[in-house]
């Protein structure tokens, strides 16, 4: 682990005035206590069933440490009758603006911080690490209700730990047979030919778990040549494909695309945990996407 510095948070921070269908925005700002300008990280929590933006606390403050300025929102799925009954085509749209509120939110807020927003890095774990890619690729507008009235703007580097590029969990067979839409809303897919100047920065558990079995469902993913992308790295060989996989399969294709792809495996860590090991790795990722600006 490498020495931190010492780092102040702000905690329970509204970063939304109004919103009608999910819970407000709320966020946490770590920063170190030295005078900056600092390079920004906004952090996606996975799950936004919850609001997990508290178990992302340590991640933020020991990334603080390092010298970022780290804020870190909860998103989307708060749920409630309204929200329920809204199409997951509806919810998607709502937690991305949401998420682009958030994003405008710490590059108008930065400063005040010791924060440098003219370097911005978004970053997420899990459901967040897609909730990162959209940001990044999608670029949707934030909400009506957003505090602030800058534009969330582009980002300088996208690190991400383990999305699910192809929605493996059997769940989303139902959901993407009745709103094919929904996975164009949660994924990238559709925008990568158009940011091929944007670094994208891979880490991976050493120990990240299976998702599924290969099957006919993955002929239902986005443009129908998920398959073909997993079977060029090998992912497929056993029959199933694990977390680590779906990263080699995304970051391969970023490359073919003339992307520039790091991808670092973090040892003795899983999808949901950090080993001693693995934490240097994790907090290196962001000082490459920062040094390369």
């Amino acid at each position: 682990m490498p020495s931190l510095m010492p780092v102040t948070s702000d905690l329970g921070i509204n970063f939304e005035s109004s919103n009608p269908l999910n819970e407000l925005g709320i966020l946490d700002v770590f920063a170190p206590e030295a005078a900056g300008p600092w390079p920004v990280v906004v952090m996606f929590h996975g799950n936004p069933a919850t609001d997990s933006r508290t178990m992302m606390r340590t991640q933020a403050e020991r990334l603080a440490g390092t010298g970022f300025v780290v804020f870190a929102p909860n998103w989307g799925k708060s749920g409630g009758p309204t929200y329920d009954a809204l199409s997951f085509v509806e919810m998607g749209k709502l937690d991305n603006a949401q998420s682009a509120c958030a994003v405008a939110f710490a590059r108008a807020r930065a400063a005040d911080y010791g924060g440098d927003p003219s370097t911005m890095i978004v970053y997420g774990h899990s459901g967040g690490a897609n909730q990162a890619s959209v940001q990044a690729f999608l670029q949707p507008a934030p909400t009506d209700g957003c505090l602030v009235d800058t534009e969330p703007g582009t980002f300088d580097a996208l690190v991400v730990w383990e999305g699910d590029w192809v929605l493996w969990p059997p769940f989303w067979d139902a959901i993407l047979a009745e709103e094919p839409g929904w996975f164009d809303l949660i994924t990238p897919w559709t925008r990568l030919a158009e940011h091929r100047d944007l670094p994208v920065h891979f880490v991976v558990s050493e120990n990240p778990g299976y998702g599924r079995q290969d099957g006919a469902w993955l002929d239902t993913r986005g443009d129908g040549q998920m398959r073909s992308r997993l079977t060029a790295v090998g992912a497929l060989e056993d029959g199933y494909m694990g977390f680590d996989e779906l990263e080699e399969m995304f970051a391969k294709v970023l490359e073919d695309q003339g992307y520039s792809v790091t991808y670092d495996v973090m040892p003795n860590s899983t999808h949901s945990s950090l080993g001693a090991e693995g934490w240097p790795v994790f907090l290196e990722a962001f000082k490459k996407a920062a040094d390369a600006v």
